[in-house]
């Protein structure tokens, strides 16, 4: 008797549609969903908890997913199968190659060419997809023979409810799952969407009257530099009296010079580079999102411009690397989701490429600095001040370790710069590097960026100039020199660009130009 009631009990669950779609969600999550997980840097058995409960999270939230397909058998024939195919392709690439599906990979997949496409097919992909579409097909033959479904409704409300819930207990798991399959398609698709959207928008014209007269002195040859940085403090370069030497390299170099009282007003990308690249002030908030960037009078000056990017794009300020002549991602298979390296480093190539294309260039480069998790954006030998983290979980890392692995970002910084230099000693050429801003290291128990905190708005800037643009403009070193201890705002880069390339509007304001004496 009690034999037969534990089989009726054994028989009921293998025929259970709930127990099918937990079948289907172990199977999705080690196979598909895993692979984001296994370069997580963690410490010890807390920190493998709290990696596997999120991991987990991650794919009971798909399980919800998985059920509203599972509930009709005929929706779950169609569409399982191809859910298994995006999920082998996502989850290849993500173990083999460490890359993950973002807008850019998006954008750089639709604008490769066949060529390209084909090389990243390989026989170990078209295994791995073989195998999971065969699994794919066994789930749907189980559906159709095994399970027994009744009360529909109750089954989608139960579905649904679950997806509306995992979305909305927290902002942080939103974000984690937003990141992961399945999720991150849809994510991704519409990000890439709106980033076309936002490049399509209206802007105005802040100079219509400016109009490209060349004279007979201009120079036909000239390199103007602006890089980009990513949450470095200035107080933790060595060249503005950090106890650390942070700067070996770039101490050593002529013509450069550190402004270390500049402040932005933003501690987060988003809202930063807007301010940078027009003409917004704490007065003009809105021109950041109604106005042009400068690189459109460097547009009209003949200059090549180009915007070599090691970051993901946003809607704040694609519209203005769009305006561009070319964009280059460097890495677009990267998201802040990757714990795996990810150097400046890999920009230099490109920026070589343009130097001996073009005489005259704007080269914006949008670096990766000195972003969370730090220990990946410098080589290990550049691993100089230790005990460095050892998890991507800030709370299990001691202050000393944060603020070491950070100053090795900091340091590296120095080299790619260094580097970047070197690649423009011989030529008429002018660097601008501007953090976007700083980064908070433990003032009052808070740590990173995108916290209104005074000790994120003070980001690192240097200026060098080539012997060859100093010859030529003299008057402008002069007046770096008078003007480089004085407290900016981050809104004298647009007026202070426009000048060093010689652009002659009359919307370059002289307070606002670092390589001008007049008041």
């Amino acid at each position: 008797m009690v034999s037969r009631k534990k089989n009726k009990i054994i028989t009921q669950l293998s025929q259970s549609l709930i127990f099918f779609v937990l079948l289907c969600t172990i199977w999705v999550g080690v196979f598909f969903i895993l692979p984001d997980f296994l370069d997580n840097p963690f410490q010890g058995l807390k920190g493998l908890i709290i990696t596997f409960l999120y991991w987990g999270a991650v794919s009971f939230a798909s399980g919800f997913l998985i059920y509203l397909m599972a509930i009709n058998k005929y929706v779950f024939a169609v569409f399982f199968p191809v859910f298994s195919i995006l999920g082998a392709v996502i989850g290849f690439y993500r173990y083999a190659f460490k890359a993950s599906l973002t807008p850019m990979l998006i954008e750089v997949t639709f604008n490769a060419s066949r060529e390209e496409v084909t090389t990243l097919i390989s026989p170990q992909l078209i295994v791995f997809i073989s195998i999971s579409f065969i699994i794919s097909i066994f789930f749907v033959f189980l559906r159709f023979k095994k399970i027994k479904s009744k009360h529909h409704l109750l089954h989608l409300l139960l579905a649904c409810v679950g997806i509306i819930l995992v979305f909305n207990l927290s902002r942080r798991l939103t974000t984690n799952l937003l990141q992961r399959f399945p999720y991150n398609v849809y994510y991704s698709l519409s990000e890439y969407w709106s980033l076309r959207k936002s490049i399509s928008q209206k802007r105005i014209n802040f100079d219509p009257d400016f109009v490209y007269q060349p004279h007979q002195n201009e120079d036909d040859s000239v390199a103007v530099i602006l890089v980009l940085g990513e949450a470095a403090r200035a107080d933790h370069f060595s060249l503005n009296g950090y106890h650390r030497d942070t700067n070996p390299l770039l101490a050593k170099r002529e013509n450069l010079h550190s402004l270390p009282n500049v402040y932005s007003h933003y501690t987060h990308t988003n809202a930063s580079l807007p301010h940078i690249l027009t003409r917004a002030d704490s007065a003009n908030l809105d021109i950041a999102f109604n106005e042009y960037s400068f690189i459109s009078l460097f547009n009209k000056c003949n200059f090549r411009t180009e915007w070599v990017s090691n970051q993901e794009a946003s809607s704040n300020y694609i519209f203005f690397m769009n305006e561009c002549d070319t964009i280059i991602y460097a890495h677009p298979e990267k998201s802040v989701y990757n714990f795996n390296y990810w150097l400046d480093v890999d920009l230099l190539p490109f920026v070589n490429k343009a130097l001996d294309a073009y005489p005259k260039n704007l080269l914006i480069l949008h670096a990766i600095g000195s972003h969370w998790y730090y220990n990946y954006h410098y080589p290990k030998e550049f691993e100089i001040f230790t005990p460095v983290t050892s998890s991507r979980i800030i709370t299990q890392n001691t202050k000393e370790q944060v603020i070491n692995s950070y100053d090795n970002t900091i340091l590296y910084v120095d080299y790619f710069l260094d580097k970047l230099i070197e690649m423009l000693v011989n030529k008429n050429a002018l660097l601008i590097y501007i953090s976007d801003h700083g980064e908070i290291l433990g003032e009052d128990n808070l740590w990173l960026h995108a916290t209104d905190h005074e000790a994120a708005k003070y980001p690192a800037c240097l200026v060098w100039m080539s012997e060859k643009y100093i010859y030529k403009n003299c008057d402008k070193l002069t007046a770096l020199i008078a003007n480089k201890d004085k407290k900016w705002k981050t809104d004298f880069v647009f007026h202070s660009i426009l000048s060093a390339a010689n652009i002659p509007s009359e919307i370059i304001q002289a307070d606002l130009d670092i390589f001008s004496t007049q008041e």
